[in-house]
């Protein structure tokens, strides 16, 4: 146990043969649970898996029959920890990227009743060396892109998957609803910000060694953006407009009267007072109203940092 809590360790693993021996090895004493769930490898990862079982009682395996991604292998986990009424999960994929030494940094905010949500942050000036230029222009695009569709401007490196996160906040989630493949980082962060949750951000070094990414960029890339954009809409949709929040109100204001000083304008003259004064006002709610949600994603996420 942690400080009292039941912690598990959330282990998704996809060919990962050279590297869960070490990965496996190195989890704390502290751990309660360890669910490793093998994403229908092709390699011999279920059978070392199994073999570390026999000696480590705290190790049980998840195989998939299909590949689900590895968002889908993170949730076969979390669903094992909720089933087994764990306090505390955290998450350390197969590559051994993500070392024990921090796991503690990741629960204390957690277990001190700070937050629910934390996640490392390799994109702190000096502690992404390792890292290549081109990933290091990669996250921080995506940083900036996920700030905008998540909300959490306060929140940096969401593709970081070292997190530490209660069980009770996951026992309110759609797992069903959450992306299963590479996005699901950013996706958690979205279905969070929509139930109002505090993430908080903590400092982590990033390493890297042998491990390969399995990642292909470009279908990343494609499937990403769509994923946000489309996503951007629906957070909004969902954290304002379904519960006649007054933002809703003032998007629909705001986007009427920014169309309708167009639609003026055009029809009689853009040199007409109406085709000014709509506009101008339409574009000021709408401003307004982003400007409404930063400040909201800030209180989940700015109060929460170091």
């Amino acid at each position: 146990m942690y400080k009292g809590k039941k912690l598990c360790v959330i282990v998704p693993a996809y060919n990962e043969e050279s590297l869960i021996e070490n990965t496996l090895s190195g989890i704390p004493d502290y751990v309660d649970k360890i669910y490793v769930t093998d994403d229908c490898s092709i390699d011999d990862t279920s059978k070392i898996v199994k073999e570390l079982a026999a000696k480590d009682n705290r190790i049980f395996l998840i195989q998939h029959e299909e590949n689900q991604g590895v968002g889908g292998a993170i949730i076969s986990g979390f669903k094992k920890a909720i089933e087994d009424n764990m306090d505390l999960a955290s998450i350390m994929a197969g590559d051994d990227q993500m070392r024990p030494k921090h796991l503690s940094d990741l629960l204390d905010p957690i277990v001190e009743g700070k937050t629910e949500f934390t996640k490392g942050n390799r994109l702190k000036k000096g502690y992404w060396q390792g890292m290549s230029g081109f990933r290091l222009f990669g996250n921080k695009v995506l940083t900036f892109l996920n700030k905008v569709v998540s909300g959490y401007w306060g929140v940096s490196d969401p593709q970081n998957g070292y997190v530490g996160i209660s069980i009770d906040f996951l026992r309110r989630m759609d797992f069903d609803a959450i992306y299963k493949g590479y996005a699901f980082e950013n996706d958690l962060m979205i279905k969070a910000n929509v139930a109002n949750v505090k993430i908080q951000n903590v400092d982590i070094p990033a390493y890297y060694g042998d491990e390969q990414s399995k990642i292909k960029y470009g279908r990343f890339i494609i499937r990403t953006s769509w994923h946000l954009f489309k996503s951007y809409f629906w957070r909004f949709w969902n954290k304002y407009f379904k519960k006649f929040h007054f933002m809703s109100f003032l998007i629909v204001l705001g986007l009427g009267s920014l169309i309708g000083g167009l639609i003026w304008g055009i029809i009689i003259s853009f040199t007409n007072i109406v085709s000014i004064i709509l506009p101008s006002v339409g574009l000021t709610m709408l401003v307004s109203a982003n400007l409404y949600d930063i400040f909201q994603g800030l209180s989940l996420s700015r109060d929460m940092k170091k």
